[in-house]
């Protein structure tokens, strides 16, 4: 079959620069990438069929419209905290504890940091997921609108986590968000993302992207909590770049029904580095979730985990891929894959893809365990022995395999969040 991807896009890198007034340098960035993007063949993935997958972004909206009553929830619970909220592309609320600017945290929304903190923005933007790395990746790189910037200073631990609210509303032209995270040497921080969509979305693309750089010995935690609807593919980009003794470790969880293609990558550059990788997916109706968890092991003794679990109802289909590349030179370096995909209903489908690529002789450990199946009965009928109902006992057994990974996320508030939307999806 011929290939039907069409490119249709009502926005311009030029626009968006003139929109923002902004400098020279980032200009040129955003017209590099269109080029980069208009260039590019349409992605070709392994059991996701992307040919009928439209490029149609925008015309991006100046105001912000009306939000979502769970996104006014959420935000609301979030108050005196430090957050970013963005709902169409457009900032509507920046909150940063006086404490934290007190230390040199630095946190607001992209646009104004390019504005205020042009240099440390410069220095970092685009440099962990560069522009010709793919079509959705410049796509973002161009045309990106609305997002964070968060930077926390040398030797600087940060107790509370920082947010990140997106929300797409009914009325979205398609969306574009970046992230930048920058943790300087030997301080800490909690990063969590929560994006929101309201009902079905315009036929839309969404390309996301987030860079984390953590410096020598510095230690993040980033959290990314996602449930997009159909109507759009929504094309996602997250990777850190980790320094020497430095570590990143990921949560991750979607819930929803539409068509995602996610690429979650760290990159262990430095010596003694490491990483986990945590995600969780709640597939329902016809969603389509590609999910690439990947590590590059370069530093020497670096270190990293890779755990995903999922649970399909409906028609939902999961393609989940571990995979890990230890690096010639990256020696002592070790790592262990887990994959757990459970089907609750005969028509969901899951695929566990583990791949380990070892080019060193000498490293510590590498193993993968991967397996796909439906519920064990005999632990159905074991709790209902005990007077359970059997759809309790199922919810039961079902949340034995998330609960590890939802603790996992640093905020209070965004936990209690996720485990609303799961209720709701296993009990409807």
């Amino acid at each position: 079959m011929a290939e039907q991807t069409t490119t249709i896009v009502s926005v311009t890198a030029e626009a968006l620069s003139v929109r923002y007034v902004e400098p020279d340098w980032l200009r040129k960035m955003r017209a590099g990438a269109w080029e980069i993007f208009q260039a590019a063949p349409s992605p070709k993935l392994e059991k996701t069929d992307l040919r009928d997958r439209s490029w149609d972004i925008g015309p991006y909206a100046d105001e912000p419209g009306s939000p979502s009553e769970e996104a006014e929830a959420l935000v609301g619970e979030l108050a005196g905290q430090a957050y970013v909220h963005v709902r169409n592309g457009v900032a509507v609320a920046v909150h940063l504890p006086e404490a934290l600017a007190a230390q040199g945290v630095v946190m607001t929304d992209l646009h104004t940091a390019v504005r205020d903190h042009a240099d440390l923005v410069k220095a970092h933007l685009g440099t962990v997921v560069k522009p010709d790395e793919g079509k959705w990746a410049a796509l973002n790189a161009a045309l990106w609108h609305g997002g964070i910037f968060v930077y926390v200073p040398r030797n600087v631990v940060v107790d509370t986590p920082v947010h990140f609210v997106y929300e797409e509303t009914g009325q979205a032209a398609g969306g574009a968000p970046r992230a930048l995270v920058v943790a300087d040497e030997h301080s800490a921080l909690s990063y969590v993302e929560v994006f929101l969509t309201a009902g079905s979305q315009p036929d839309k693309v969404h390309t996301g992207v987030t860079e984390v750089i953590a410096k020598t010995g510095a230690k993040v935690t980033a959290a990314a909590v996602g449930g997009y609807r159909k109507g759009p593919a929504n094309f996602s980009v997250r990777r850190a770049h980790i320094g020497n003794d430095a570590s990143v470790d990921w949560v991750f969880a979607d819930i929803g029904d539409g068509f995602s293609v996610v690429l979650l990558e760290s990159d262990l550059a430095g010596d003694g580095s490491a990483s986990t990788v945590q995600g969780i997916g709640i597939g329902t109706g016809r969603q389509h979730l590609d999910l690439t968890a990947s590590v590059l092991h370069h530093g020497r003794y670096s270190t990293s985990d890779i755990q995903l679990h999922g649970a399909m109802k409906d028609r939902a289909n999961a393609i989940y891929r571990s995979s890990t590349h230890i690096f010639k030179g990256a020696v002592g370096a070790g790592s262990e894959q887990h994959d757990r995909m459970l089907m609750l209903d005969k028509r969901a489908r899951a695929d566990a893809i583990p791949m380990l690529l070892i080019d060193e002789n000498d490293v510590q450990r590498c193993g993968h365990a991967a397996s796909v199946g439906r519920i064990d009965q005999n632990q159905v009928y074991y709790l209902m022995s005990r007077g359970i109902p059997r759809s309790e006992a199922t919810k039961m057994i079902i949340w034995g395999y998330l609960e590890p990974t939802v603790q996992r996320i640093p905020s209070e508030v965004v936990r209690t969040h996720l485990v609303r939307r799961i209720d709701r999806e296993l009990e409807a």
